[in-house]
């Protein structure tokens, strides 16, 4: 009987030093971060306002944190709760009738609140900031970089114009993983600027988050994803997307939020350096077409949101 176990184990570790470990690749790949930081956006783009300004100066415990209106914890929040959104504290002769008004500064409430008193309201605005928060130093420049942003249309992060009545919807962020995994999401690449996110030549999980001023993200119906190696969609076939799972994850703007569309993508036909262009459609029910984004309009950085590369 010993002799026998000794041949197993002996069997055991010659195979064991037969096995041939093959390595992957992407095991290799830096995980850096997700996302860019604010000073990879140009300053004219709602993104920047609301990661250099909204955010750290306004969306704290008890104030804009979703506590009340208007609300600044995300990106798609924050546009949606500002522009063409009807006012509800006001000056006493009712003078406001939204927070935001495209191309009129002194017609929007938002710029009210930040330069004067207005009677029967908290105060100006911020009322209260962190140790660490810059306003205080660079109160009139973020005051300027959002009356310019009001005065040129008030544009979304992808650069369209708003519309009274319900907003199209906007996706809010976009995250890789490899397939059937949801943690070290792929990292976009190193440079000045928005890059590509640095994606394996394999299958992937692509995920978006999605907000709407009117329509959850649940809610939202035709769901559908193209992928193409040109700026030219006309003719790319589309794909579904799924929105039967979720997950948590940083936006454009590095604030966490839920992730509730998903495709899986399989890569390994494309050659290492590939670039791809992603657009989705998706159709909250108060618009004559499917939403696509971005579209034709939009332009970096928000456009590179939305590009893989195939690491070499």
């Amino acid at each position: 009987m010993r002799n026998t176990w000794v041949i197993i184990a002996g069997i055991i570790l010659v195979m064991a030093a037969c096995k041939k470990d093959t390595p992957n690749p992407y095991d290799e790949l830096e995980r850096r971060s997700s996302n860019p930081t604010v000073e990879n956006i140009p300053q004219d783009n709602f993104a920047w306002i609301h990661q250099r300004i909204l955010r750290p100066s306004c969306a704290l415990s008890g104030c804009h944190d979703g506590t009340f209106e208007p609300e600044f914890r995300s990106i798609g929040s924050a546009y949606n709760s500002l522009v063409f959104h009807p006012t509800i504290a006001n000056t006493p002769q009712e003078t406001f009738t939204y927070r935001v008004v495209p191309g009129d500064v002194s017609a929007s409430f938002l710029h009210e609140r930040l330069t004067v008193f207005v009677p029967n309201t908290s105060g100006i605005m911020p009322l209260d900031l962190t140790d660490d928060s810059d306003w205080p130093a660079n109160r009139d420049a973020y005051r300027a970089v959002i009356n310019n942003w009001i005065a040129t249309g008030a544009k979304d992060m992808f650069g369209n114009p708003p519309t009274i009545g319900n907003l199209e919807p906007q996706v809010t962020g976009v995250l890789a993983f490899s397939a059937g995994t949801t943690s070290n999401p792929f990292p976009r690449g190193d440079g000045e600027g928005v890059q590509p996110i640095e994606v394996s030549g394999s299958a992937i999980d692509l995920w978006f988050s999605f907000t709407d001023d009117e329509t959850t993200s649940s809610a939202l119906t035709y769901n559908m994803v193209k992928v193409a190696t040109t700026s030219s969609f006309e003719t790319v076939p589309e794909l579904a997307l799924s929105s039967a799972s979720t997950l948590s994850g940083p936006d454009f703007g590095n604030t966490t939020t839920t992730f509730t569309h998903k495709v899986q993508l399989p890569l390994g036909t494309y050659p290492a350096g590939t670039v791809l262009f992603v657009r989705v459609y998706v159709d909250d029910g108060a618009h004559p077409d499917p939403t696509e984004i971005p579209n034709d309009g939009t332009t970096a950085p928000m456009l590179n949101y939305f590009t893989l590369r195939i690491a070499s």
